[in-house]
């Protein structure tokens, strides 16, 4: 007969499925601590809220809880108050003001929180001998998301008046914030010692002694049409490094598709640079006006201009371009550069060369009120370019240093004498169409007319093979060569052929 097997003891089944149950539940319980609470404030008593006060609804609140200003209140409700926190918060307004009323820094953020704060205007905050006016940002990351920072200011020796980041070790990420009227020693604006990321960023109206808009002391990366705009000195306040931005020594910042423009200083308008400088795709311009030097671009570090445009700048000496160590030009524009009254020039309203080396490749020097290109020290080496002044203006002018040429260059004069190698032109008007408005999207430029020199007169070599040969694509990203081969400067002319068919009977 056959004999039942031995069915497993249902006992330690059960045991393990009530483990398993109890192991779930304990698991949902952590999942429900874990998950953020969401608090209202307001300042109405017919709509009443969780809290009136934020300062208040931070004591009490946990970290990684949601602060909600009560919306539809038909108005911009005021806080006058400073705030402090070291909690994870997340702040959602309404347009919501916190008004310091110059009584302290507006928002201090110690610790190691993360924080963001959405759809806020933050307004009034003056601290003397400190930094950080609007925020300092001690420790810990914080995310700003349609914020407006005004009138914020750090004074005495204060950094930063709008937004002062303390820490190499915290991130900032900044989308679709204004900056404005904000002052300081340095960085009226921002100063940053963490790594900065931007996007729709504008700068506008600050002031400091050094670094008007921005001073960056850390990594820095600014995006998607940021403005920095009219910072600097006034009147009665004079700016003596960096109008919209100031670049310090062994720091990183790297602009893309961002204008810079109208901003005032001593001593590079636009850009003061000791670091390490990438520069795409932007309009430096428009105003820029260095009562000393370097009107657009100030460079005693490593600095990397590509796909960019420096146009109607002003100052003394180098309007356009100040330089003191290295640079490089890749696909750019220097254009209608000048002195402050807008007169001829020999101190390189183009590109002044103190000392260093700059090396330029494909770049269009054009419309210069005066020397185009002046070296003082240090060498220059150009290929593939334009160099042309005003008519009736010297080109090339030198009191040192050395110019070396990759050859495929023109010059409107004969002043460029270094121009001997093969595929040089001098003495010929380039023949380039007026250049493109600064508020067009991408950096201005000037296109050839076809019956410019200059079409098809570039290095034969096949663009982006390396050496001397031009770039692959010129300052719009359009692939060279648009015709038979490259042409010289920043801009290859398109072409259009109609083609007809033929019939044939």
């Amino acid at each position: 007969m056959l004999q039942q097997k031995d069915r497993l003891p249902v006992v330690p089944w059960l045991k393990f499925g009530l483990f398993l149950l109890l192991s779930l539940f304990v698991w949902q319980l952590g999942v429900e601590s874990a998950r953020a609470d969401t608090w209202t404030i307001c300042k109405s008593t017919s709509n009443p809220c969780d809290f009136s006060s934020i300062q208040t609804a931070i004591n009490t609140i946990n970290s990684g809880d949601i602060l909600e200003f009560a919306p539809d209140l038909g108005v911009n409700e005021i806080y006058s108050e400073t705030i402090t926190l070291n909690k994870s918060l997340t702040f959602v307004g309404q347009k919501t003001i916190i008004d310091a009323q110059n009584s302290g820094t507006a928002v201090t953020i110690t610790g190691s929180p993360t924080v963001e704060m959405r759809n806020m205007i933050i307004q009034n905050g003056s601290i003397t001998n400190g930094n950080g006016g609007g925020i300092r940002l001690s420790g810990g990351d914080l995310t700003l998301t349609n914020v407006t920072l005004s009138s914020n200011e750090a004074n005495g020796t204060g950094l930063g008046g709008g937004l002062y980041i303390a820490s190499s070790g915290s991130e900032v990420r900044l989308t679709d914030v204004m900056i404005q009227t904000g002052a300081a020693v340095s960085g009226g604006g921002i100063y940053n010692n963490g790594t900065l990321m931007a996007d729709n960023l504008a700068l506008v109206l600050n002031f400091a002694t050094n670094g008007a808009g921005i001073y960056n002391n850390g990594t820095a990366i600014l995006d998607e049409q940021t403005s920095i705009r009219q910072n600097g000195s006034t009147d009665t306040q004079t700016t003596q490094f960096g109008g919209g931005v100031y670049n310090a020594a062994g720091a990183d910042f790297t602009l893309l598709n961002l204008d810079i423009t109208s901003n005032k200083a001593q001593n590079g308008a636009g850009i003061y640079n000791l670091g390490n400088l990438q520069v795409t795709n932007t309009n430096v311009g428009n105003g820029n006006i260095a009562a000393l030097v370097g009107g657009g671009l100030y460079n005693s570090g490593q600095a990397t201009i590509t796909n960019s445009a420096l146009v109607q700048n002003q100052g003394p000496t180098g309007a356009g371009i100040y330089n003191t160590s290295t640079l490089i030009a890749n696909n750019s524009t220097l254009s209608r550069n000048s002195d402050l009254e807008n007169q001829p020039s020999n101190n390189g309203p183009g590109l002044y060369n103190n000392s260093g080396s700059a090396t330029l490749n494909n770049v269009t020097i054009h419309l210069t009120n005066g020397t185009s290109l002046f070296i003082n020290g240090g060498t220059v080496t150009i290929g593939n370019s334009i160099i042309s002044s005003v008519s009736g203006q010297v080109t090339c002018g030198a009191s040192g240093g050395m110019a070396v040429s990759n050859g495929y260059n023109l010059a409107s004069d004969q002043s460029c004498t270094f121009l001997t190698a093969t595929g040089d032109i001098q003495g010929i008007n380039p023949d380039l169409n007026q250049i493109t408005s600064l508020l067009a999207d991408g950096a201005a430029y000037h296109t050839p007319k076809l019956t410019s020199p200059v079409v098809d007169a570039g290095n034969p070599a096949d663009p982006g093979s390396g050496g001397t040969a031009c770039l692959a694509s010129d300052q719009r990203g359009l692939e060279r060569p648009q015709s038979t081969r490259c042409d010289i400067g920043a801009v290859e002319i398109v072409v259009y052929r109609i083609y007809t068919p033929v019939v044939i009977k």
